[in-house]
């Protein structure tokens, strides 16, 4: 018996059980599309997932302009939802009541991997031989998972050495300095050459993941490991960076940080190798408007984040992968979230910002797989004109979160690049939070949204 409750597994799902699930239907089949959906906190990756279902199953019957790309508009004849076995089932209905609510909000957010199918019968294309004129089946399969889990991915090219020295460099530095300080203090104060404590190593350990989410929630990105912050983590598995447990032996507080972290390795290799290599077709969501608004050093950390995402994508186009039965990505949409919370006019420069991100060497590698957008999964404001001293100014019309009344606001001039340090300041952004639209349930069409339909395109067309 363990001197700790158990909080849940590490990987609150059975890894071997996904990956045989995810083996069991062919991502290379003509009747069916995988498509996994990440994106750190605040993406808007449960809206993204719920709103992407609800177009699927009611574009058939809506008027064009509600979801203009869906090829299959005019043979579907039958939508339904199926689990995808193996996986946890996502809550589409109940997020989406959840949106149609009297008053609406925004959907709990999802934790861990789950899945849904949505399943189209189609009549066959006219151009077919009559003999050949049943009903054809077209599987969508919708795959929902943590961002937070790629950002472990560089633990796999760092020893528990490097990664200490890396954290600590960082929790010393901007914002985490100030945040830092209690679990600093207190591996301060552990001999990394003592027998193991492990009182000590899971009081230690708690502060550290209390230190992760603080950050999160002052606007920083980049955290690891990214799975301590789902809050499941046994108090016996967890560890932080100790530089000073270098050379520690076996059975001592240092060693047992170490081994605890060869062991939290050896998962991410294996969500990499057995999960990850399979989802071939990805949306990566990105809140660049949050990061903006909360200034310089947010938007720097959720940049260093969203490298780093993409280039565990990047990790997929190793030669070797042309030999491999999995790990090769067949297309890729990284998407900037909320695009409802500015003007129409500046969704290029969303785009342009999302670009420089990512920088220019990854869009030319990487040009005929990926494609960059500004969407809004659900619309939750409308455009104004409103004329002043002669000129007309475009405004974004909602209703801000904890209030009943409508306003309107400028958002602020959205860079179409990162400003550099001493630009900064001339920028001021004015990025609300808006409750969702009032809707009412039932609601038979596809969410109000802006280009929703066009990520679909993007992974299909």
């Amino acid at each position: 018996m363990t001197l700790f409750p158990r909080l849940g597994g590490l990987a609150a799902d059975s890894l071997d059980a996904i990956a045989s699930a995810l083996a069991s239907a062919s991502p290379l089949s003509r009747g069916s599309y995988r498509i996994a959906v990440t994106g750190l906190q605040r993406a808007g990756k449960t809206v993204f997932v719920t709103s992407f279902v609800h177009a699927l199953l009611h574009a058939k019957d809506a008027p064009v302009e509600a979801f203009p790309f869906f090829p299959w508009r005019e043979r579907v004849r039958a939508v339904e939802l199926q689990d995808l076995p193996g996986l946890p089932r996502f809550p589409y209905a109940e997020r989406l009541a959840e949106l149609v609510a009297e008053p609406p909000r925004w959907p709990a957010p999802t934790e861990g991997l789950s899945g849904v199918r949505v399943r189209l019968r189609l009549a066959p294309a006219p151009r077919l031989d009559r003999r050949l004129l049943e009903p054809q089946t077209l599987h969508l399969d919708l795959i929902d998972y943590p961002g937070e889990w790629l950002l472990d991915l560089p633990l796999l090219s760092l020893d528990y050495e490097q990664w200490s020295a890396e954290m600590e460099e960082l929790a010393n530095s901007g914002k985490r300095a100030a945040l830092s300080g209690g679990w600093q203090a207190q591996a301060q104060a552990l001999d990394p050459t003592a027998a193991e404590d492990p009182f000590a190593l899971a009081r230690i350990g708690g502060a550290y993941v209390d230190y992760l989410k603080r950050c999160r929630a002052e606007g920083l990105s980049y955290l690891q490991p990214g799975r301590f912050l789902a809050g499941t983590t046994p108090l016996e598995s967890l560890f932080f960076p100790f530089s000073r447990a270098r050379g520690a032996r076996a059975g001592t507080n240092g060693g047992v940080l170490a081994r605890r972290y060869e062991a939290y390795r050896k998962l991410v290799r294996r969500f990499y190798s057995l999960v990850f290599g399979r989802l071939r077709r990805q949306v990566v969501l990105v809140d660049l408007l949050t990061a903006l608004q909360r200034g310089q050093e947010s938007f720097a950390d959720l940049a260093l984040a969203t490298r780093t995402v993409v280039e565990a994508f990047e990790e997929l186009r190793h030669p070797l992968a042309a030999v491999l039965p999995v790990g090769r990505l067949d297309r890729l949409s990284l998407v900037a979230t909320k695009a409802d919370h500015i003007t129409s006019g500046q969704l290029n420069n969303l785009v342009g910002l999302l670009r420089d991100m990512l920088g220019e060497p990854f869009m030319r590698a990487n040009a005929r797989q990926s494609g960059l957008l500004a969407i809004a999964s659900v619309r939750a404001t409308t455009q104004e004109t409103r004329l002043w001293q002669g000129e007309a100014l475009q405004f974004v019309r909602g209703v801000p979160n904890g209030r009943s009344d409508a306003v309107e606001v400028r958002p602020g001039e959205i860079p179409g690049q990162i400003p550099d340090r001493e630009s900064w300041a001339s920028f001021v952004f004015n990025i609300r939070e808006f409750a969702p639209p009032r809707l009412g349930a039932p609601f038979d069409r596809p969410l109000p949204h802006i280009n929703l339909d066009k990520v679909l395109q993007s992974l299909i067309a």
